[in-house]
């Protein structure tokens, strides 16, 4: 009777580790291009994007984040606070607002 128990505890556990999975890959966006290589004239570096494309990564004040980082993700030195790019790029010195959500 125990190993009853044990093997239906098993399978519970892994019919709902599948669901969990089926339904964070059915959120997902979907991507036509993967891998690319990222613009060389990147004012703020590079990065990659949901799709693990290389994409020009945003600079402080431009606008960051979103569902999945559909905004963008922030350069060297800065950080995406309340959807803005705060800190301070070490490519230009510009310095974007430092304010925490």
């Amino acid at each position: 009777m125990a190993s009853f128990c044990c093997r239906a505890t098993t399978l519970v556990l892994v019919c709902s580790c599948l669901l969990l999975l089926l339904q964070e890959a059915s959120g997902a966006p979907r991507c036509d291009k993967h891998d690319q290589e990222a613009p060389k004239n990147c004012r703020y570096g590079t990065t990659l994007d949901w799709c693990k494309n290389g994409v020009c990564a945003k600079g402080p004040g431009e606008t960051c984040g979103g569902y999945r980082w559909s905004e963008g993700k922030c350069g060297e030195g800065t950080f995406c606070s309340c959807g803005i790019c705060g800190g301070c790029s070490p490519f230009d010195g510009k310095c974007g607002p430092t304010s925490i959500c």
